[in-house]
């Protein structure tokens, strides 16, 4: 896997739905729901189909990095150097800067709460040398647990030749990581993480969506559609869910709910084990004309414009409307002095949203003297300065959020 090299396919796969519209119907989902105590598979389609995995491959990533903290070669406490190449991993970030540190600890939760391939990938290279090496190391971790069809060519699930696992194989994997790793496993469950001065909310939905969730991880790549491996209780009973390929966010946490009911449901003890369900032969479904039709995956062309230069934030709150008011009304009360441009920005926050009300594109000299101005009347409660570097990270901030809550 070399994600840039990739870019140039993913575009065009996009591209050919537009004009080849009866491509974009997507192949049905694999799927598949285990008990979890005994291992029986209360139901399944295609679960040994192969498929792209996306980001279920962090699943991995997490299980050998709880494996070599239990064995003494890693602490949670280790600091990791990111590399230039962790740190320019396209798709779901954190936004690490080569050069800088992270702990491990924090790494691990931002892989599983933000899905953040920029964290995996520097995780990848602290733990094994390089992450071509800890790829060699997760698939053939993956033969010891017996997913008989799961090759790995990175840490993070970019969409790689030969990247491969099958819905069966992700059971077996989340099932493995709640059995040897029992003290670890809340971590799956985690609604945020915080990074900076930010609190930075969970990508999966699932979490606050199901009675009794669990956790683990939800995926997606253009060619892989939206995954989802789902564990949650009720009761004594506990079920693992697993949906590869679904056509949406809002379909794959359906049809996992429908899956996980069903198993909490069921009466009977018959089925196959786990360890009997055998993988399928045959092609791997792409779902890139499906489900990235007419875009370049990662657009964020619902983030809006924002000019260079200073900025003043007049107005901060959670609800986006009386934000842009507040802004308005502060607009109107310096008149002709401010100028610049009216924006509303969305910010994670505290394990939600809020919305910051800002006057972008003026000069420092303008900035500052007005800010202090309004603060001296008294009567102006939000104004805060942002020079253009704080500007810049205000639209990355929405424009990473955005990318994620649309794709994972």
């Amino acid at each position: 896997m070399r994600a840039p090299v990739l870019r140039l396919p993913l575009l065009l796969a996009c591209l050919a739905a537009l004009a080849d519209p009866a491509r974009a119907d997507p192949p049905p989902p694999a799927t598949i729901v285990v008990d979890a105590a005994s291992g029986r598979v209360l139901a399944q389609e295609r679960a040994g189909q192969p498929r792209h995995p996306a980001s279920l491959t962090k699943l991995m990533t997490v299980y050998l990095a709880f494996k070599d903290i239990a064995a003494g070669r890693a602490a949670r406490a280790d600091t990791i150097r990111v590399s230039e190449r962790a740190a320019t991993q396209p798709g779901s970030t954190l936004g690490l800067k080569a050069g800088t540190a992270i702990g491990l600890e924090q790494a691990l939760r931002a892989v599983v709460v933000r899905s953040a391939n920029d964290a995996a990938v520097a995780v990848a290279e602290h733990l094994a040398g390089s992450e071509d090496a800890f790829a060699g190391r997760m698939t053939a971790e993956a033969a010891r647990l017996g997913m008989t069809a799961t090759r790995f060519a990175n840490a993070s699930g970019l969409t790689a030749p030969g990247h491969l696992s099958t819905a069966r194989d992700m059971a077996v994997l989340a099932l493995a990581l709640k059995r040897d790793f029992p003290a670890a496993w809340p971590l799956f469950a985690t609604r945020e993480v915080a990074w900076g001065k930010a609190r930075l909310p969970t990508v999966n939905g699932f979490l606050a969506a199901y009675p009794g969730a669990e956790g683990l991880k939800t995926g997606f790549t253009c060619h892989a559609g939206y995954n989802l491996a789902a564990a949650a209780s009720r009761g004594q009973r506990r079920a693992v869910a697993v949906v590869m390929g679904s056509a949406s966010k809002e379909s794959r946490l359906a049809l996992a709910a429908r899956l996980l009911d069903r198993a909490f449901a069921a009466t009977s003890s018959e089925g196959l084990m786990l360890a009997e369900l055998g993988p399928q032969d045959g092609p791997v479904p792409d779902l890139a004309a499906a489900v990235c039709s007419g875009a370049v995956p990662g657009e964020t062309a619902a983030t809006p414009r924002v000019p260079p230069g200073w900025a003043l934030e007049l107005a901060f709150g959670r609800d986006r409307a009386q934000v842009a008011r507040d802004l308005a009304a502060a607009r109107r009360k310096l008149g002709s002095r401010l100028g610049g441009t009216p924006v509303v920005l969305l910010r994670p926050f505290d394990g939600g949203l809020r919305y910051r009300g800002l006057v972008a594109g003026l000069a420092q000299d303008k900035a500052v003297p007005l800010c202090l101005g309004l603060r001296a009347e008294g009567g102006e409660e939000r104004c805060l300065v942002l020079p253009p570097a704080a500007v810049e990270a205000a639209v990355n901030d929405e424009r990473r959020y955005r990318m994620i809550a649309a794709r994972e």
